[in-house]
């Protein structure tokens, strides 16, 4: 999660926005993500939601991934769309931009999940090992 971290960073420098104006944004406490940016620190998920939902012009598919543009692209203006009211041409990118955005959100839990099974595995070998090493002291 911290390329995450790493690329909201980018998106402040080059908006010449302060970290600390999107801790605010997003209701984290002062250091939330100027303590990780930069550093193989990680934050908590609700912190990178907070961010996607006050910086919709932030692709989700670039911050979650680092693949396409980082700002979201105007919407292409075709004969189709020409008749549709504004909002709901809005709203049918906002839909878009969530489902991205669960997709990617899923991917991250299976892969937190993942993580989290292999450090069951390491203490569980760890309390076996110090049982192990306790039966021969005896």
């Amino acid at each position: 999660m911290s390329v995450i971290v790493t690329r909201i960073g980018e998106f402040a420098f080059r908006s010449k926005i302060s970290i600390r104006t999107i801790e605010s944004a997003i209701g984290s406490a002062n250091g939330t993500l100027s303590k990780a940016v930069g550093t193989d620190k990680d934050v908590q998920t609700r912190w990178i939601v907070g961010f996607m939902e006050k910086y919709p012009e932030v692709s989700p598919t670039w911050l979650l991934t680092g693949k396409g543009e980082m700002l979201n692209a105007n919407l292409p203006v075709s004969h189709d769309m020409v008749e549709e009211p504004k909002e709901e041409l809005v709203t049918k990118e906002a839909i878009r931009q969530k489902q991205e955005v669960i997709e990617a959100l899923k991917k991250l839990v299976d892969s937190m999940e993942g993580q989290l099974k292999d450090k069951e595995r390491l203490i569980q070998m760890k309390d076996q090992l110090i049982k192990e090493l306790e039966g021969k002291r005896i």
